[in-house]
């Protein structure tokens, strides 16, 4: 009698984040998190000395940038990228003019308005795509480094069928030290961190539409087990 024995290969997800998703569910797929930035987000004593008095119109484009001006008094319109930045403004009863998935909408928006001054919080990181393009169009952006991202990378020694980047900043410090297999399936948070990706090589990147954890998760979940 002739038996076998069937090895059911289960697929295995880096995610270079600490940051953890959803277990509500059953996973098709193993999940491996290891952080490769460590954010430091400085004292609000820090902070206020920066912020001119006069200015009434604030840019926040990370959730980084969201959490440090928490505790600080700031009457004005809010112009945003990013749900989850979004929804951390709105428990700080900030009042949003404008919420975009990407810099480049929102960009578009702004440019509509009068207002000619912004204060951008940012980290000492952060792209500088949007105010460059403001200041070409006339309007002054006093940029406050809110946070700092601290690359650390981590030699990988296994495989993985898929790895998930949550910024720019964590490619470049996976790719300082390690090197992206092709065939590997790469999901990123955003269209910002897979135009980094595809700089490296011609790889499979998928994103979500909608730059929430949530999204990215069912995009994950829809592509790994197709």
């Amino acid at each position: 009698m002739y038996s076998a024995i069937i090895l059911l290969y289960m697929k295995r997800i880096l995610v270079t984040a600490a940051s953890s998703f959803s277990d509500e569910y059953e996973r098709s797929y193993e999940v491996e998190y290891i952080p490769f930035i460590n954010i430091n987000i400085y004292p609000k004593d820090q902070i206020i000395p920066q912020i001119p008095e006069d200015v009434q119109a604030f840019i926040v484009t990370s959730k980084n940038s969201a959490k440090a001006i928490k505790n600080i008094e700031l009457n004005g319109q809010f112009f945003v990228v990013g749900k989850s930045t979004a929804q951390e403004l709105y428990g700080q009863d900030r009042e949003i003019t404008f919420i975009s998935n990407y810099s480049e909408d929102l960009l578009e928006r702004m440019l509509e308005t009068d207002i000619k001054k912004y204060v951008f919080f940012k980290g000492n990181l952060s792209l500088t795509n949007l105010p460059d393009v403001l200041k070409k169009n006339g309007v002054e952006v006093i940029g406050i480094e809110s946070y700092k991202t601290i690359l650390t990378p981590h030699k990988i020694d296994k495989y993985y069928d898929g790895i998930v980047f949550m910024s720019p900043s964590a490619v470049r410090s996976f790719t300082s030290v390690n090197e992206i297999p092709k065939e590997t399936i790469i999901f990123t948070s955003g269209k910002t961190t897979a135009e980094t990706v595809k700089k490296l090589g011609d790889y499979k990147i998928y994103y979500p539409e909608e730059t929430t954890k949530e999204s990215l998760l069912a995009l994950i979940n829809d592509t790994i087990d197709a």
